[in-house]
């Protein structure tokens, strides 16, 4: 099939199912692109002095292997760093509202919806989500919830008579 003839299909859509197929389109093929430049900002911005450690400053740090960013379409490869000094490893995104941010082209979409709107709004709408919060009888949920588990950052190693506790799973 030609070009032509797909466009000349498109043009025979309902008015709605073109808004449809421009709302894939720009969801699925433009996410990618954005996601791609935001990554890239954000690594220029945080080593345009050289690879900082994010942990204890130093600059001694050497890259260390890549990891993978899903995004709606496809996969991005990120650059991943690791400090000679304290041996921990970091990445362009940590200590960024974006580290692991499964969705990063969610966040573009949200801050465009914001751009608009006065931060004295943003101030009440986050009250008003916050308090519609509190008055939310979480008993009525149903279907699947989904919870973690909780780690207290103490040991009992060495200690005796220590009594079995019991471990509730949700």
């Amino acid at each position: 099939m030609a070009l032509v003839d797909i466009i000349n299909q498109i043009r025979n859509l309902s008015q709605r199912n073109q808004q449809r197929l421009k709302e894939f389109f720009t969801n699925s093929l433009g996410s990618a692109g954005e996601t791609e430049s935001v990554f890239t900002d954000v690594s220029e911005q945080k080593h345009k002095d050289g690879y900082t450690c994010t942990h204890c400053q130093s600059t001694n740090a050497i890259r260390f292997g890549k990891y993978q960013v899903k995004t709606t379409i496809n996969t991005i490869e990120r650059q991943r760093y690791r400090c000679k000094e304290c041996a921990k490893t970091f990445t362009d995104m940590t200590n960024t509202p974006l580290h692991r941010t499964h969705m990063p082209s969610k966040w573009l979409q949200f801050i465009d919806e914001l751009i608009g709107a006065h931060y004295v709004t943003l101030f009440y709408w986050r009250h008003k989500i916050l308090t519609a919060l509190k008055q939310m009888d979480f008993e009525l949920f149903e279907g699947i919830v989904e919870m973690d588990e909780t780690y207290f950052l103490y040991s009992e190693k060495g200690k005796r008579n220590i009594q079995k506790t019991k471990v509730t799973r949700w």
